[in-house]
């Protein structure tokens, strides 16, 4: 059992990695380092790096009822070079534990579509966006941008109603005016914001701009996790 308090979301309570591995490259990546500089030459599972890869043995875990599973922290599943067999067999694993709740968190999630039929009722899906600025994110990733992102999550939210949402705005980059508006046009049911932990020299927001985004949020009844906030690095 992988715990995941410490680095991640306080309100996981285990980590499963079926599938690991990403090709977004984005620069400020702590799960890929991980890998490159410790984990590939002491671990057989990531003895090919961060390739992404399919692991079957995990299809043999079992979770506990009344717990929170984040599915493939090192990686993502719903990255566009993923088969769509692999991520079938992890659905129907995670649907094999229907008191188990387990979140999904990508950077491509108009992916999330193609698998809505098959979607177990116990997931939540979440995505990743730092920024609604375009400019700004393709300067750290080749992830989708996030205007697609925003509104792959805004589509999802108002056709399948049936799940809970969430967004991730870590770390979080320099945004516009409008960022507050376009998360809330989402209605996710929490969100997490925090600033790179890491050191990777991001241009991001000043403290301020970034409480009031939260104040933003907060006041139309969604609920904010805080992470790391601090004063922006200078770049």
């Amino acid at each position: 059992m992988s715990k995941a308090k410490s680095r991640m979301f306080d309100i996981v309570t285990e980590t499963w990695n079926p599938v690991t591995g990403c090709l977004h490259n984005c620069v400020y990546c702590w799960a890929r380092k991980l890998v490159e500089i410790k984990l590939r030459f002491c671990t057989e599972k990531y003895r090919d790096g961060f390739r992404p890869k399919f692991h079957p043995k995990e299809l043999k875990r079992k979770f506990r009822p009344d717990t929170l599973v984040f599915v493939s922290d090192m990686g993502d599943l719903f990255g566009k070079w993923v088969p769509k067999e692999w991520i079938v067999k992890v659905l129907e694993h995670i649907a094999k534990f229907p008191r188990t709740k387990f979140l999904l968190l990508t950077k491509n999630p108009y992916r999330f579509k193609e698998f809505m039929d098959i979607m177990p009722s116990n997931v939540i899906l979440g995505a990743t966006i730092e920024t609604d600025r375009d400019d700004v994110a393709v300067r750290y990733s080749q992830a989708p941008i996030p205007t697609i992102r925003l509104l792959a999550m805004r589509y999802l939210r108002h056709e399948y109603t049936g799940f809970e949402y969430m967004i991730s705005i870590e770390p979080i980059l320099y945004f516009s005016e409008e960022f507050a508006n376009r998360i809330i046009e989402i209605e996710p049911d929490f969100i997490y914001v925090g600033y790179d932990n890491y050191n990777n020299g991001l241009l991001e927001p000043p403290l301020q701009k970034t409480l009031e985004l939260i104040e933003q949020l907060e006041s139309v009844g969604i609920t904010v996790f805080r992470k790391t906030l601090r004063e922006r690095c200078e770049v």
